[in-house]
């Protein structure tokens, strides 16, 4: 039996790829803290040169990276960009979509799933509401993570460490007056955000368009994926919008059962 979630039975009897897929598994089911090259190793059994020989390999391929200011090992933003393509290509495939599509017939308001991706959120899925006077992003679209709500959520569900580094480092730009450019009061929104389970966009990314956002609650407690609403200011209010947070929760769950454990 095979005690070792990252070690797959493939790893016994293949060569430099099945052990490359183990070094990438690793690294990005370690969410809480990036991991060193000797941890890499003692955990996947590897010597030590074989493992800095592929992670060298993937440093160069993009698909990993050092952590800025350490030797620590993360994903790289060529990885990142082929998961978002994955997502976004998986979500518009089986249930997903439908479990979109009947939220925004529920709630007749834009619906949209959104991951962290390179810095910034990717919408990995959307449908639109049938409004004339609708805000439109298409799948694919990236916004900031400082001012939209779906990457304050995942931003304030962060571990602690994690998310000061991304305080600490995020260009704040000033998208509309309303954006949160002060980082002491971004970490204090985040607080409040971890705390309730709940962001708000209050035209904080683009003028006229207001959003909430929820978890979609998978296993292990990890929040890596979030479901907004957005709508236009003119015609809804963020207090509108909390009216259908059971709708959205109840969503969000049955997003959650749709992707792997």
């Amino acid at each position: 039996m095979n005690d070792n979630p990252f070690k797959t039975e493939t790893t016994t009897h293949s060569g430099t790829v099945a052990k490359a897929f183990q070094i990438v598994r690793y690294v990005t089911a370690s969410p809480r803290h990036a991991v060193t090259v000797s941890e890499i190793a003692e955990e996947l059994s590897l010597p030590r040169p074989t493992a800095n020989r592929l992670i060298g390999n993937m440093i160069k391929l993009g698909m990993l990276k050092r952590e800025l200011g350490s030797k620590r090992i993360i994903e790289g933003d060529a990885l990142l960009s082929i998961a978002g393509d994955v997502l976004e290509g998986a979500a518009s495939r089986g249930p997903r979509h439908e479990i979109l599509r009947q939220l925004v017939i529920d709630t007749r308001e834009t619906a949209n799933i959104g991951a962290i991706s390179s810095g910034q959120v990717l919408y990995v899925d959307r449908v639109e509401a049938i409004w004339p006077l609708a805000f439109r992003l298409d799948v694919g679209s990236r916004v900031p993570l400082h001012c939209s709500a779906i990457g304050k959520l995942l931003l304030g569900h962060m571990p602690q460490a994690q998310r000061q580094k991304y305080v600490d480092t995020l260009p704040l730009s000033q998208r509309t007056d309303r954006t949160i450019c002060d980082r002491d009061a971004l970490s204090a929104e985040l607080d409040s955000i971890l705390e309730t389970g709940v962001a708000l966009d209050n035209e904080e990314c683009f003028e006229g368009v207001i959003g909430i956002a929820v978890p979609i609650p998978f296993k292990r407690n990890l929040h890596t994926m979030g479901l907004a609403l957005a709508a236009p200011s003119a015609r809804q209010t963020t207090q509108g919008l909390r009216d259908f947070l059971p709708a959205m929760k109840d969503a969000a769950a049955s997003l959650a059962k749709t992707y792997p454990e």
